[in-house]
């Protein structure tokens, strides 16, 4: 199967892992403050539980503030991972369900509430945080009006269970809100980002990859060559005889050409090689992990596609093109020797009378 460079912009899929990168630092950032800030409130916590002599609590809140402390340093070791906020969540979670059924120091275990659903929102987005913070309400909303539920030994009123349950909707419908602007505006960035890359990389007329984005492309491509001791090869080809074309039928007719040429080479490529309109009527490809026999081959065989889209036109035009073929290895010349041998070739095959393939 063959397909295009403009199928797969890889400047464009880089753009957008590093959104993903930047979107998994952000979550990875949000676990640690919220690590932070879960080990400060314990730790408060269990010095008040202390002062008034519990005892049970101010220890049990004591080895909750060292695991948080411990997991902090673990991530903060571990580096970025998608596991983070699944264990920072777990942990909380844990946390906070401990805290409304013992209801913490004085009965504020509740309040902990205020942390965790900010908390949840930014550790797993606006929908799946909602979700999730969806479930923990009806489970706390259980826990705080089931007659004797297993375990519950905080005294809280009914109306302050009724007002925390409505505060808990509110600030979690707010957050999400707040969230998903966010996301949007994020989702407009990416896309922004995406046609800016892509314009800065690719030809407006054509479609093809430009000469900057082939540049970035050659560079790739020399060094997978070096570090996998593989080949590639390297086609510049002209059209002949396109300012006579140009002046005879005019530049709609000749943008035209440009335009089915640039179809032909993009139809008639692989998936991994690169099609780049090179300048004017020149255009470059980059064929990976192919010798300089392969690469004649399809030279020869989109020479002869170029020479047949003359009988498409109702315009008594001869439309060809001409090649030059070099090979690239990781102990060969340079790149920027190889695109001079790979022109001087093309103009060889010109100067031998046009539409040919000159590989050596």
């Amino acid at each position: 199967m063959h397909s295009g460079y403009n199928k797969q912009n890889p400047a464009l899929c880089t753009s957008v892992e590093e959104m993903r990168q930047i979107d998994l630092r952000r979550r990875i950032l949000a676990s640690s403050y919220m690590l932070l800030f879960a080990m400060a409130v314990t730790g408060a916590m269990a010095v008040i539980a202390l002062s008034v002599t519990e005892i049970l609590q101010a220890m049990t809140l004591s080895a909750v503030a060292v695991i948080i402390l411990c997991t902090y340093v673990i991530i903060n070791l571990s580096g970025p991972s998608e596991k983070t906020p699944l264990l920072v969540g777990g942990l909380l979670l844990v946390l906070y369900f401990y805290l409304l059924l013992t209801g913490g120091v004085n009965n504020t275990g509740l309040m902990w509430a205020v942390m965790l659903v900010p908390g949840f929102i930014n550790l797993y987005g606006y929908k799946n945080g909602t979700v999730a913070l969806l479930g923990i309400g009806i489970a706390t909303a259980s826990v705080l009006f089931y007659p004797e539920f297993p375990g519950f030994t905080a005294n809280y009123d009914t109306a302050y269970r009724a007002r925390f349950i409505a505060v808990f909707g509110a600030l979690t419908a707010l957050t999400a809100l707040l969230d998903s602007s966010r996301h949007r505006t994020q989702q407009l960035l990416e896309q922004l980002t995406g046609e800016l890359e892509k314009n800065a990389s690719t030809d407006a007329l054509t479609g093809l990859a430009n000469r900057r984005e082939a540049y970035r492309a050659i560079h790739d491509l020399e060094r997978r060559s070096r570090d996998l001791h593989s080949k590639y090869v390297i086609l510049i080809g002209d059209l002949d005889n396109f300012k006579l074309i140009n002046d005879t039928y005019g530049h709609a007719f000749g943008d035209r050409i440009l335009q089915d040429v640039a179809k032909i080479l993009r139809d008639n490529t692989r998936t991994g090689d690169i099609v780049v309109r090179w300048g004017g009527e020149e255009f470059l490809l980059l064929l990976p992990n192919s010798d300089v026999r392969g690469g004649s081959l399809l030279a020869e065989k989109l020479r002869h596609r170029v020479e047949i889209l003359s009988r498409r036109y109702v315009q008594p035009v001869r439309v060809s093109i001409s090649f030059g073929v070099v090979e690239g290895n990781s102990r060969g010349s340079p790149h920027n020797q190889l695109l001079a041998e790979a022109d001087k070739r093309m103009y060889r095959a010109k100067n031998s009378g046009r539409n040919k393939v000159v590989a050596a």
